[in-house]
């Protein structure tokens, strides 16, 4: 297994992908926050009441990592399963002595890394930006910020696993528009909580999907229920990994 996430690991780091999509999150980041600064109401949800202020755009911003970050994390999935495919990398650990499983919760762990660290430096563009523009000494941590950050990495995990789970299905392939289209019918589910206070059926979907509450953070206000949204995206890691890992165990490999 070591040997397995080491290999992985310098497949991702000798990729020109990688080091793309790392300065692509941030500049994102810093773009989106120096954005909103400067035009705090551009395109906010129609009486939605948020006005950004430096006491809730740390609030808001950080949430587009839910929509930006997946998109990316997918298309590195769908980069290093092609070269697995293409160049026989999977039948040759499989020769080796390796097991399917080991072979499934290394790329599993190596693609996850791979989102995590871009939504780390997704954030410490918007925390850098926000310092900058409002002249902040430091920024005190709230209980409603540290849960976002968790909740945005749990969707993203979310996301990787079942990135990971169409590109095994697919055998490597061109994979990475079909994984973009299911990751942005994902993300539809963000605009949930937008709209739940006026309407009675999005309020209801909006229960179902961890994403909805992304938006009730924007005031550093930890909206109810949260354990349960979190516990779902626990759940839906572990269903969509033991999916992913069972069709792995079944597929042909080349």
């Amino acid at each position: 297994m070591a040997k397995l996430l080491n290999a992985n690991f310098h497949e991702l780091l000798k990729s020109k992908y990688f080091y793309i999509t790392i300065v692509a999150s941030a500049f994102f980041g810093a773009f989106l926050t120096a954005g909103m600064y400067l035009y705090p109401n551009f395109n906010m949800p129609e009486n939605s009441g948020i006005v950004l202020t430096k006491d809730n755009i740390l609030g808001i911003v950080p949430s587009f990592a839910a929509i930006l970050i997946p998109f990316a994390a997918s298309a590195t999935v769908a980069v290093l399963l092609d070269s697995q495919y293409n160049h026989g990398t999977i039948r040759n650990m499989l020769v080796s002595g390796h097991t399917r499983t080991e072979i499934f919760l290394a790329d599993l762990l190596a693609m996850s890394a791979a989102a995590v660290i871009y939504f780390v430096c997704y954030q410490l563009a918007v925390f850098s930006v926000a310092v900058f523009a409002f002249d902040y000494d430091g920024y005190r941590l709230k209980a409603a910020l540290v849960s976002l950050s968790v909740m945005l990495v749990m969707l993203i995990c979310v996301s990787t696993v079942v990135s990971l789970l169409l590109g095994n299905l697919m055998r490597g392939g061109k994979l990475t528009v079909v994984i973009l289209v299911v990751q942005y019918a994902l993300n539809l589910s963000i605009v949930l909580g937008m709209f739940k206070k006026d309407n009675k059926v999005m309020e209801l979907l909006a229960r179902l999907f961890p994403q909805s509450s992304l938006f009730d953070f924007s005031y550093y206000t930890v909206p109810d229920g949260i354990e349960k949204n979190l516990m779902i995206s626990a759940v839906m890691i572990v269903v969509f990994s033991v999916i992913g890992l069972i069709h792995f165990q079944k597929c042909d490999i080349k």
